[in-house]
């Protein structure tokens, strides 16, 4: 009976996670469809007094941009969780901005809340998730990492800093007459803006996959090639113990560490930057998904050995 009770407790975990993904990527469907009703208006306002050239300009991009988000948000893929990335914190700053230059009190509320809604469910765990494994392939499981300590707390915002202010201030200048500052902002900043763009979308591509052979760490910052673990190389997937003596490959990440225990030392290639890679034989590691309680639950539907 028990063994019988854990078997739809975890059925029903992992169903849980799915409609948890589904349903937070519908929410930020649903907001970003309605951004025009509900960010347009105090955005509008807020433009009117500007310059007709920069005022059309502007319009013009924030439709593109929209345009490219909303189709960004129906097809979920690790590339196109970087550009939801991207754009879900600008609709909170454009909310910004929007709430604190307009005239009307009601609109600048509406559109704060929309700004807010998209930028949270944007960078919402079960949206990374289900982005990520929008490219798997046959009966296998990706769940995102979270980013490394510096990343996340600073790294990251300031590429996010740097592909807005990049892509936004020239032509913003050009279209306000402002010719030779303008110039300098698009061959300066366009450039940084790509090199930002693709240093994010390396974070959208670090995962671990559950296959039916077992288990493979796939992070380029840890690694300098994926890793394979054999269902029958796993002695037990679980929350990382304090006094652990497992290779830690979780890149100072904030959140819980799930350690990977193996029956025999398993080789590994650590990622370095300034020797050639030597192969280690370790007998454990660590790696820290964004959801840990549904890996974990996934892993025990697949009758690997958590615990």
């Amino acid at each position: 009976m028990a063994a019988v009770a854990k078997g739809i407790f975890q059925r029903e975990n992992g169903t849980g996670a799915r409609r948890s993904e589904t349903a937070t990527a519908w929410i930020l469907r649903a907001a970003w469809l309605t951004l025009p009703l509900t960010l347009g208006p105090a955005l509008a306002d807020s433009l009117d007094s500007r310059a007709a050239g920069l005022r059309t300009t502007t319009s013009v991009g924030l439709w593109a941009l929209w345009s490219v988000g909303l189709l960004a948000t129906l097809i979920p893929h690790p590339v196109t969780l970087t550009v939801v990335r991207i754009g879900g914190p600008a609709t909170t700053a454009a909310a910004a901005w929007a709430a604190v230059t307009t005239d009307e009190p009601v609109g600048a509320v509406i559109a704060v809340a929309a700004g807010l809604l998209v930028g949270a469910s944007a960078l919402s765990a079960p949206v990374g998730d289900l982005f990520v494994d929008g490219a798997s392939y046959g009966d296998e499981r990706r769940f995102l990492l979270r980013g490394p300590g510096p990343v996340a707390l600073l790294l990251g915002p300031l590429a996010w800093v740097m592909v807005v202010t990049g892509t936004i201030t020239g032509p913003l200048l050009l279209a306000d007459s402002r010719w030779i500052p303008g110039t300098a902002a698009c061959i300066i900043g366009l450039p940084i803006a790509v090199l930002a763009v693709r240093a994010t979308n390396q974070l959208t591509r670090r995962w671990v996959v559950l296959v039916p052979a077992g288990l493979v760490l796939h992070d380029h910052l840890a690694l300098a090639e994926p890793t394979l673990l054999a269902r029958s190389s796993i002695s037990s997937i679980g929350p990382a113990r304090q006094d652990t003596d497992a290779l830690d490959l979780s890149q100072a990440a904030h959140g819980m560490a799930l350690e990977v225990r193996c029956t025999e030392p398993h080789e590994i290639l650590p990622a370095t930057r300034n020797t050639v890679a030597e192969v280690q034989s370790v007998p454990a590691f660590l790696f820290t998904p964004t959801r840990p309680d549904t890996l974990l639950a996934e892993a025990a539907r697949r009758r690997l050995p958590v615990g």
